[in-house]
């Protein structure tokens, strides 16, 4: 089987700043990535261009052995089913409660039904939410947020999730019940993890670490 993603020779630039070199990256089902470096070492544009929010100027990407779809409705609809995305500003809809920010990725997909709902509660439980789904996201501290956040990336059960600084605003307590959370996503829904983290301790839950330095591994 190909891999599930496929990331040969990539390369960005942003004017006369070359941020990737040349970069290749692969994901099997069920694995966890951590990728590390310095800030200005290329991760977070790496995630976005594995995220498909982002092109590069040369290289190639697959998925399951399939060109990523460049634009238009085939791009969101792959990044609605098959991706879940946490990023460092958490992007929640300011007029939905917490429960329905969480349920936003269903309700495109055309799935938010009592099943999605009941998994929705269940994902808030293990992250100590589920007390907090009726408020807003302006009712909620910056932890609260990000714990949200995940929820949503999970909600879909996606074969990917693409996560940049996902502990960044949570305390130990709350990043191990973080990494627990991720693990059984692993194990119950075959899902993969790709993180972008400066955080050791969750770097080193990972099945690989990779390091970025200067826009190369």
């Amino acid at each position: 089987m190909p891999p599930l993603i496929l990331a040969e020779n990539i390369t960005k630039s942003y004017g006369d700043l070359a941020v990737l070199k040349g970069v290749d990256f692969s994901l099997e089902v069920r694995e966890f990535v951590a990728i590390t470096g310095a800030s200005g070492s290329g991760k977070s544009t790496l995630l976005h261009i594995l995220a498909g929010l982002d092109q590069p100027d040369s290289g190639t990407l697959s998925f399951q052995g399939s060109p990523y779809p460049r634009s238009g409705s085939a791009l969101e609809r792959f990044r609605n089913q098959s991706l879940g995305l946490v990023f460092q500003f958490h992007h929640l809809m300011p007029e939905l409660t917490a429960l329905e920010n969480i349920l936003l990725p269903a309700a495109i997909a055309g799935t938010a039904n009592a099943e999605a709902t009941n998994r929705a509660r269940t994902i808030a439980e293990r992250l100590d939410v589920a007390h907090r789904l009726t408020h807003r996201p302006d009712e909620l501290s910056g932890g609260e947020q990000q714990r949200i956040a995940i929820a949503r990336a999970l909600i879909n059960q996606p074969q990917v999730v693409l996560a940049d600084e996902p502990s960044g605003n949570l305390d130990r307590e709350r990043s191990e019940e973080l990494y627990h959370l991720l693990d059984e996503a692993r194990t119950e829904w075959n899902v993969a993890v790709v993180v972008v983290t400066h955080a050791d301790g969750l770097a080193a839950r990972a099945d690989r670490r990779l390091h970025l330095r200067d826009g190369r591994w």
